[in-house]
């Protein structure tokens, strides 16, 4: 009875770090390297690659406006030269301002300015990009036509990159490619070992 439950528990043990090394399988470094295809409005997703020492993400939408959340850690080293990249503005002016009219006073001198108005300006409350720590970026944006995204470095012994990335709050791994041959790593999260 004894070497019945325990060969049990052994198969339970191993099935279960069968599925967290599945749960965590690592896509190889060389996969990410070059720039993926892809064109500005024509696809859904995460775009990810390595240029040289930056690391980019790239998200956009085939114009319907979906929210992309998530994060990005690095272990072993820091992010560094956090750079977002935004074709479209955070505070976009919807009316332009316009100018008063010039009052003058006896003999032409100004004595100020009436009427006019300032620009009215609609900002996006949720659109952050923002680097927590020296370990960690967390996004959250609201993206429709345009291709948005970060370009940043790791430093130091950096071992592991590990991107969790969300599509209207749900991981979507799928909708993930990577490097100049547009590899889907179907992974969730992302893991990248670095050495």
């Amino acid at each position: 009875m004894f070497k019945r439950v325990f060969a049990f528990r052994v198969c339970i043990l191993a099935g279960v770090l069968f599925t967290v090394s599945m749960l965590s399988a690592d896509t190889p470094l060389a996969r990410f390297e070059g720039q993926p295809k892809f064109s500005d409005g024509k696809a859904l997703g995460y775009f990810v690659w390595k240029d040289g020492d930056t690391w980019k993400l790239r998200w956009m939408t085939f114009g319907s406006e979906h929210r992309f959340s998530g994060r990005i850690h690095v272990d072993g080293g820091t992010i560094e030269s956090l750079k977002r990249i935004d074709v479209d503005t955070e505070r976009k002016v919807i009316a332009p301002g316009r100018p008063g009219r010039i009052v003058r006073g006896p003999r032409g001198r100004v004595r100020g300015r009436v009427g006019g108005r300032a620009p009215v300006v609609a900002s996006r409350e949720e659109d952050r990009i923002e680097q927590e720590t020296e370990h960690l970026i967390r996004f959250i944006t609201r993206t429709n036509e345009d291709v948005d995204g970060v370009n940043f470095k790791v430093a130091g012994n950096a071992e592991v990159l590990r991107f969790v990335l969300e599509i209207d709050g749900e991981p979507r791994p799928a909708e993930v490619e990577v490097g100049k041959g547009n590899f889907k790593p179907n992974e969730n999260p992302l893991v990248v070992r670095l050495k």
